[in-house]
């Protein structure tokens, strides 16, 4: 008998954001001076930006916390910097990991003098430290229906991403004492249970198995598995 989920959705409109004249940023969680009692972080999650960056600009992340930073490219490459010295062009299909000591930061920087990109910010805090070398990770989604999980073994979370076909499903096996939070890159999910359009997540725990079903064609999903 299934066990029914513990859960909480974090709507697309509900999102905060950020815009100027060389960002636009839509954040799920707190961040900064921005705070609302709703928007807390699940668990070591603790940034979620879905950004669009203008052509030829640059933004700076202080990232205040240690732990391990995952750049995901959705249109366009990206330039990245930080205090190391290391610089990476990250394409469409990949996605860079980076670990960050406490106080430091990186750049980003859009190469195209004449077209946006977009991109997606992940943080996740650690209490151990880890190589600052960048890894970078390959995205598969060749495969309908199924999660291509991006990490290795030796961080202590699991990010997935798979694309769906109309009435494609999945059957996420959740480890003890862990949570996931499913966030929708394009299309139309019903997640045990609970209806997501694009860019809504759901955190949902106490439960060892999650259902998944994809109601359009196409349709893309994040996760990202956080031990308790």
């Amino acid at each position: 008998m299934k066990i029914i989920s513990q859960g909480k959705i974090f709507l697309s409109d509900q999102r905060s954001v950020t815009e100027n004249e060389r960002i636009k940023r839509y954040s799920t969680f707190n961040f900064d001076n921005i705070y609302n009692p709703a928007k807390e972080p699940i668990g070591n999650l603790y940034a979620l930006h879905d950004d669009t960056l203008a052509p030829n600009a640059s933004i700076n992340f202080f990232h205040r916390e240690q732990g391990h930073v995952i750049i995901i490219p959705i249109l366009g490459s990206i330039r990245y910097f930080d205090e190391d010295e290391n610089q990476i062009d990250i394409e469409v299909g990949k996605s860079v990991m980076i670990f960050h000591n406490e106080n430091s930061f990186f750049k980003l920087q859009n190469p195209y003098p004449d077209a946006t990109i977009s991109y997606l910010i992940i943080a996740i805090k650690s209490e151990e430290e880890h190589t600052n070398s960048p890894s970078f990770l390959d995205i598969d989604l060749s495969k309908p229906n199924q999660l291509d999980i991006i990490t290795s073994d030796t961080v202590p979370f699991k990010i997935g991403v798979g694309r769906f076909k109309g009435r494609g499903e999945n059957e996420y096996s959740l480890s003890p004492f862990s949570a996931l939070y499913s966030f929708v890159l394009a299309g139309v999910f019903e997640i045990d249970g609970r209806l997501l359009h694009e860019r809504d997540g759901i955190a949902l725990w106490a439960t060892d198995k999650i259902e998944m079903e994809a109601l359009s064609n196409d349709a893309i999903l994040l996760t990202i598995e956080l031990p308790e």
